[in-house]
Formats: structure tokens, sequence, C-alpha cells
């Protein structure tokens, strides 16, 4: 788990862990019709073809928004694929945090925040492609599974509309799953639900919040769900299949995952942008690159050397040219370090706002070392029962949401000063989703 907000926020979380209750709500089995949502083909290659979809400083993309008016929505993702109607199993594939909840990525640092007023009018578009490593990686290495229905309790049944019901959404408290919260609750409240969005902890607070009732809905990522909540010391490394297990783990629970999004949260590379011709485009190019190069530099956090998806990883799954590279121990993630030339290539996380705001490209993972971080809306089940529209809306808002758009999002509020609300009003407004 990144820890940077998780200490930050101790205080709040353990208040907030006070006033929870313990009585999970346990749905009602039985399985609705299933409704079209953004299929998990789209969701593998959105990520891989984002670049069209870049985001400027404005956090607004090229695509055309899909529609959201009807229970068989052709959620169209940023690859262009249509819906397939697997229910609520769009929940597929994806997702992070800029400050994220990896366990095992280590402590986390103010990188992403750490960018001057000089950089606030960068745009991302010369990172276009910075951090898609989740889907490329995976078309590399072969095809990903598909994504499975969703347990019986979890079934999503047809509408779009609110009808008045209230809800109650969490977050945990950095940029990112601020922005998520808010996009929702916008998009919800537009479709006649009364939201209330005043419940931000870190885990484990924001999680018993979920189970205990007092949140119906968070974001959460696969990594951290499936390592901190459901103990799984080594969860699957494609996108497609992390979703599967902790879909059908949750489902126990009463919580369902829905609304995946094609952006990935997680450990990798980085590099100039302008390198790239150098270096190449994978961690198995800039592997070979580092074996003929042993001077290069390669800027770590202290952690990065015995962690098993870090040095000893990238030394096993990939060329011995990083047994012998010139790593320098840094006190935060590298994006300053690699900006400023101290460093040729260094650790970052991989949907930081700084990748975006210093003009960094991430090594695709091309052979699938780093464990998923992909983000999906979890909902509990007695509540998705009765309001099926929550997963019906906002499946094809996250089917938007690439590592390239989030970075973009995230360095409006972290770098630029923008407030999340504006931020999220004026992305939803210009993908046709307000």
């Amino acid at each position: 788990m990144k820890l940077g907000h998780l200490l930050a926020s101790l205080a709040l979380g353990a208040t907030l862990l006070a006033g929870c209750g313990t009585n999970n709500q346990t749905a009602a089995g039985g399985s609705t019709s299933a409704v079209s949502t953004a299929s998990s083909a789209a969701l593998t290659t959105a990520a891989a073809s984002s670049a069209p979809a870049a985001t400027s400083s404005s956090g607004s993309t090229s695509t055309a928004s899909a529609t959201t008016g009807s229970a068989t929505t052709s959620a169209t993702a940023s690859s262009g694929s249509t819906a397939s109607t697997t229910g609520s199993s769009a929940a597929s594939t994806s997702a992070g945090s800029t400050s994220s909840e990896a366990t095992s990525s280590g402590t986390r640092s103010s990188a992403s925040t750490a960018s001057t007023g000089s950089e606030t009018g960068s745009s991302t578009s010369g990172s276009a492609t910075a951090s898609t490593t989740g889907s490329a990686a995976a078309a590399a290495a072969g095809p990903s599974p598909t994504i499975a229905p969703p347990p019986a309790n979890c079934a999503v049944g047809s509408g779009t509309e609110g009808n008045g019901a209230t809800v109650k959404i969490g977050s945990k408290n950095f940029a990112e799953e601020e922005l998520l919260a808010a996009i929702t609750q916008l998009v919800l409240e537009k479709h006649g639900f009364k939201v209330q969005n005043s419940t931000v902890a870190a885990d484990p607070a924001i999680d018993q919040a979920l189970r205990s009732g007092t949140i119906d809905m968070l974001w959460q990522y696969t990594g951290t769900e499936l390592q901190e909540f459901l103990k799984v010391d080594s969860p699957p490394t494609d996108l497609n299949a992390a979703f599967n297990m902790v879909q059908e783990k949750d489902a126990a629970n009463n919580l369902c995952w829905v609304a995946p999004a094609p952006m990935d949260d997680t450990n990798g590379i980085a590099i100039k942008a302008s390198d790239k011709a150098t270096f190449g485009s994978t961690l198995t190019e800039f592997g070979a690159y580092l074996k003929a190069h042993p001077d290069t530099k390669v800027c770590i956090l202290s952690e990065f050397r015995t962690r098993a998806d870090g040095l000893p990883g990238l030394q096993k799954t990939y060329d011995s040219g990083y047994n012998g590279a010139n790593y320098v121990d840094v006190g935060s993630t590298a994006e300053s370090a690699i900006a400023s030339g101290q460093c040729q290539a260094g650790e970052v996380f991989t949907t930081d706002s700084a990748i975006g705001a210093k003009d960094l490209y991430v090594l695709q993972d091309d052979k699938k070392l780093f464990p998923p971080d992909n983000v999906g809306l979890i909902v509990r089940a007695d509540v998705l029962k009765k309001n099926p529209a929550i997963a019906n809306l906002m499946a094809p808002v996250a089917a938007k949401l690439t590592n390239d758009v989030i970075i973009g999002l995230n360095k409006q509020v972290e770098v630029d000063k923008k407030s999340v609300h504006d931020v999220a009003q004026a992305w939803l407004t210009q993908n046709g989703f307000l």
C-alpha cells in the first residue's frame, strides 16, 4: 500500500472508524437482466489507444462522449469499441491514484505536487502515451482473460434514473480519489439522485465505512483491495484477471465492483519523453540499453531495492542490464530528478500529475512485472439492487478515464491549483456527460 496518505489522515481515519457501525446489510440474491456496458475488449485496449485522448491543461479530451441516456447505452470506450451486454461485469480494468494505494508500492511522498508554478501552463500532450503501461503491456504479453459475469447478487438491472433516491459516496483524501467522487456525484445528480459526498478518509477507515454502511459506494483499486483487505499475497498482474478475482471475492461480502476505468496507477520506470528514441519504449528495450550503458543513472526510492516488484523483480523478469545500472536513492518519486537531469530514468507511480507536468514517458511493462492497481466503483449490493442506474450511468464515464486523462485532471488540481469540482464539471461537460 502506498502509505503517504494513510499516515497523513490517520487521525481522521480513527475518528471515522469509531463512528462506523458494524451491521452490514445483506443484499437479496437473484439475478436481474444484464444491461449494456462498456465491453472488456474496449477497456483492455483503451489505454493503449489513448494518445488521441491525452488531456491538455483544461482536462478535455478529443474523443466523442458516450451516451448515457438509456439503459442500453452504447458506451463507446476511448478505443472506439462499443458496449457489450455483460451487465456490471463492465467493471473490468484499470486504475490508480495520484498518491495511490498499492500495498507493494512503498511509502509515497509528495513528488506529484512538487511541480512549481512555472510548470502549471504545460499540457500533457507531450506525454500522450506517458503511462499507458497496463493494456499496452497486456497486448505485448498475450491476450487478457475476458471479464467474468458478475455474481448473482451483483447483477445489474435496467434503468438510468435515480428518481430522488439518496446515496452516499466516500473518497480517500487525495486529488485523484476526490476527482472520482466528484465526477460520480455530478453524473448521478444530473439523473435524479441526491448524493451525499462528505466522508473523506484514508484506508482502512474509508473501507470500513463502506462495509458498515456509513457510505454506499467508493472508488477502490484492485491491488489495494486484494492485498490489503482480501489478503491475497500475489494478485494477478493482468488487469482483467485482477478484476475478476476482486469481483468474485468481494461479492461474498455483498460488495459489487462496477464501472471500471482503463487507468492503472501502479509502479513504473519513467524517462524524459524526448529520450524515448534513445532508451526505447519498453522495460525490455531499456534493459538492453542499460546492459550497454551501465553508467546510466536510475533514481529509485530506497525500498525499491528490496521489494519483489522492485529491483529484484526487474533483474529476474527483464534483461540482465538491470543488475549493473547506477542506482541513486532519492526521497520521493523521481519526476523532478529526471526532469532536472540528476538521473536519466527513475521510479514513478503511473498516474502522478508530475508525469504530464514534466513531459515524461513511462516505459511499458511489457512482461507484466508490476502489480495491478486498476480502479472500479464498489457499490454495496443492497444499494445496487435498488439503484442499478449507478452502474449503468458510471460505466461509460469510467471507460474514458485512461491514464493520460487522469494525469491531466490530477495536474489541474495538484499543479494548477484548480478546484476538484470545477475540474470534474469541465471534463464531464466537454465529454457530453453533463
